[in-house]
């Protein structure tokens, strides 16, 4: 029998870094791969969201016209400065320019009524025509996104950016990121589940050029998702039981065994997207299951659960990561995930983390 048909409970102590593993909604199991007997249960207390840290001290702004203030995962917002009026008295000025001095010798008279003039041909400049007909670089490297919707709610991203080829490209949409490559001639495909019925997608450079794209996916309230996403190898998979159904068989569905959107789309069952380019440095990834609760013939629970494989790339190191789900209302949850995993002598080890994540409950239709 395999490791995912047993809970773990109390044979040994497991040592964790600082002493806490710390989870932000729900209690997590500790597995031991191929072992027949129970190893050890943690109970995990609730997590406390962390708090803001202090705003270090500002300096006093310079009488510049903007100060700018950018969030890490959202677009550049500029807000106005506010200084208070001061008075300002002028010592003394002087005028040393010859041609100055002569236009300021004699007043100027001005009519009291404006005269209107009609501008000839000869007063408006005439660009050189066959310098138009060339694009000009700038627009040359412009980014372009565009997108299509797709079964299932899903939607076909397509960035451009030819100008940067084999670049890093990060993928904001509601509340997930994630990070992708372009090919040798900067361009990106990707299919993304939406997470808005009015969902906007930006693709960001590490240039700081942006591009987004905006579109309606009127499909997405027949479906139910669910999504964790991480940053570096942190050994963590989405795992879905449908209707009662053991690991690996045909019900149990996650990356190793996803299935596709046409699935979904005929309301047969449900299926895993996984996203982000792994091979990056520090790559932002993510996992989302999606279910069509609106179209669907079935009845009863699918048990969703987040594992974690102990591994030699996180044994011993704090990991993060963030578990989005959202209801066939369009209503999102958001939950924070902080913990240690197990020293490195715990390799090839589980932990699963069944409360994290909701379990769907789904009416026949």
């Amino acid at each position: 029998m395999d490791v995912w048909g047993f809970i773990m409970i109390s044979l040994k102590t497991l040592a964790i870094a600082g002493g806490t593993m710390v989870l932000a909604a729900g209690a997590g199991v500790y597995m031991q791969a191929g072992g027949t007997h129970p190893v050890q249960t943690a109970q995990l207390a609730p997590m406390l969201t962390p708090q803001a840290a202090p705003a270090a001290a500002l300096p006093t702004p310079s009488p510049h016209p903007d100060n700018i203030v950018q969030a890490s995962s959202l677009p550049i917002d500029l807000a106005a400065p506010r200084f208070a009026a001061r008075p300002v008295q002028l010592a003394s000025i002087s005028l040393t320019s010859a041609d100055l001095a002569a236009a300021f010798s004699a007043p100027h008279e001005f009519p009291e009524t404006p005269v209107l003039i009609a501008a000839t041909a000869e007063d408006i400049p005439n660009p050189d025509t066959a310098d138009l007909s060339e694009p000009r670089q700038a627009d040359a490297c412009a980014l372009d996104l565009t997108g299509e919707p797709r079964a299932a709610a899903m939607v076909a991203l397509r960035l451009s950016a030819p100008c940067q080829p084999l670049s890093r490209v990060s993928l904001r949409h509601e509340d997930l990121t994630v990070t992708a490559l372009t090919d040798a001639d900067g361009e990106l495909q990707i299919e993304v589940p939406a997470l808005a019925e009015n969902a906007l997608f930006i693709a960001a450079m590490e240039d700081g050029n942006a591009a987004a794209v905006e579109l309606v996916v009127d499909t997405l309230p027949f479906y139910d998702r669910a999504v964790v996403q991480w940053q570096g190898d942190s050994g963590i998979a989405l795992h879905a039981r449908e209707f009662g159904a053991e690991y690996d068989t045909d019900g149990h569905v996650w990356s190793g065994m996803p299935r596709d959107a046409t699935f979904a789309a005929r309301g047969m069952g449900g299926f895993v997207t996984r996203l982000g380019d792994p091979g990056l440095d520090a790559p932002r990834l993510a996992e989302v299951y999606t279910f069509p609760t609106g179209t669907t013939t079935s009845a009863g629970d699918v048990e969703l659960s987040i594992e974690i494989a102990v591994t030699d790339a996180n044994c011993d190191r704090d990991i993060t990561a963030q578990v989005i789900q959202l209801s066939e209302d369009l209503t999102a949850s958001v939950s924070d995930l902080a913990m240690t995993l197990p020293g490195c002598d715990s390799v090839g080890d589980y932990l699963l983390l069944k409360n994290l994540v909701e379990d769907l409950k789904i009416a026949a239709r």
